[in-house]
């Protein structure tokens, strides 16, 4: 979000503009040019196209909000779900429940509390999320793994109802085949997930891996061999530290009983 204000600004001063020239230019208020510029806004997908032909950014802006979006279209993410359509095995460690093991509910109301800030189309984007749930359920899925820490069975999305579920949900996939759920607790090092952020490995045909790694709101795909191997030991770290699968299943239960009911 800094990188796209800080992109903004310069192009508007190279402009000579005042934020109210924009704003005008682009049917808003200087006050929310203000607030795209600090980064603590992010304009609209048609927003961004705006301010950018406007600007004559040549697509400077418009590569830097695309790079921060969770719509469906946004390059990342198409690159994203081909990595993870190809993948033989997907290892996953994060602070929230894994996408691709995320039910309904939970979904909708994780894209609904985020949608405010981000736009788009809530339905376009579960139908997004719906084409990546099918990776797990065609018949030859990926081995697919995941280090969740404990703060995510207390981070309470939509209702006490949803968080009820979706956690018997995730007990009831760490029960099938080719899927494994672990725990990251509190005592284990699991706040090396605030640190790094949340990131997954996806192992190629061909013997390739490449890394999607969560840094702030912006997706990244790292390729590299070294920068790869980095989040490899990153989650072995992790790994060797989380409950195993009954310990973490006891652990899951145990929260929906005090936390959300029985």
């Amino acid at each position: 979000m800094i990188r796209l204000g800080a992109a903004i600004r310069e192009h508007r001063l190279a402009k000579g503009w005042k934020q109210a020239e924009l704003g005008t230019a682009v049917a808003l208020s200087h006050t929310a040019i203000s607030h795209f510029e600090k980064g603590s806004h992010v304009p609209r997908r048609d927003v961004t196209r705006r301010i950018d032909d406007v600007l004559g950014a040549r697509g400077r802006i418009w590569t830097l909000r695309d790079e921060l979006d969770d719509d469906p279209g946004a390059k990342w993410n198409q690159r994203l779900l081909r990595y993870e359509s190809r993948a033989v095995r997907i290892r996953q460690a994060g602070g929230v429940i894994p996408a691709l093991l995320q039910n309904p509910e939970y979904e909708r109301a994780i894209i609904e509390k985020n949608n405010p800030f981000f736009g788009g189309d809530v339905e376009d984007k579960l139908k997004y999320r719906a084409r990546r749930h099918a990776i797990l359920k065609r018949p030859d899925p990926p081995q697919f793994s995941a280090l969740i820490s404990e703060a995510a069975l207390y981070s309470l999305i939509g209702s006490r109802s949803i968080m009820r579920n979706q956690l018997t949900d995730l007990i009831a996939s760490s029960q099938e085949p080719g899927i494994e759920v672990r725990i990251a607790p509190f005592e284990g090092n699991a706040d090396l997930l605030q640190v790094f952020g949340g990131f997954t490995i996806m192992d190629l045909p061909g013997g390739k891996t490449v890394v999607y790694a969560a840094s702030g709101l912006r997706g990244l795909l790292i390729a590299k061999p070294e920068e790869v191997a980095g989040y490899i030991g990153i989650y072995d770290q992790l790994q060797a530290r989380a409950l195993d699968v009954e310990a973490s299943r006891v652990l899951i239960r145990k929260v929906v009983r005090e936390m959300y009911g029985a």
